[in-house]
């Protein structure tokens, strides 16, 4: 008598379920990382600017140089903000799928729990067949050693 789950199939599917909502946590994190090296090559081009800026300042200053300089700069702080911004949406949505992520588990979890626990039953079932089977053989034996005994 094989085992047969009852919910397999729902089982399957809630491993499935888990593993896709696994890998959207690690999507989620990849663009967060993406969006933080993108903030940090801002940041480092944001520097070097302004270094070759106050080495500029040495000698004839040109008017023309420093506005330029400076709405760059203020383009790079515009695009610091709008990453920043991305970032916690980002974050919002890594914790959504967290979430998703934590209630996957959970449901599989409970899902290989009642497995388990079918498993367990059908072998308590199977032990317990073969045990009348055992016991109704030895109790013929039993049956046809006394018959003989009587006989003889």
């Amino acid at each position: 008598m094989n085992f047969k789950f009852r919910f397999q199939s729902l089982l399957e599917l809630r491993r499935r379920e888990r593993d896709e909502a696994g890998a959207a946590v690690g999507q989620a994190n990849l663009a967060i990382q993406r969006v933080d090296q993108q903030r940090e090559e801002l940041n480092q081009q944001r520097v070097s600017m302004r270094k070759a800026s106050a080495e500029s300042r040495t000698g004839e200053v040109s008017v023309d140089r420093l506005l330029s300089a400076g709405r760059y700069d203020m383009q790079l702080e515009a695009d610091e903000q709008a990453l920043l911004q991305t970032r916690r949406e980002l974050v919002q949505e890594l914790v959504r799928r967290q979430h998703k992520l934590t209630t996957a588990e959970a449901e599989l979890k409970r899902f290989e729990k009642l497995k388990s626990q079918d498993q367990h039953r059908h072998a308590a079932e199977l032990r317990k067949v073969e045990q009348a089977e055992a016991d109704d053989a030895t109790g013929r034996r039993i049956a046809l050693a006394i018959a003989r005994r009587d006989k003889s």
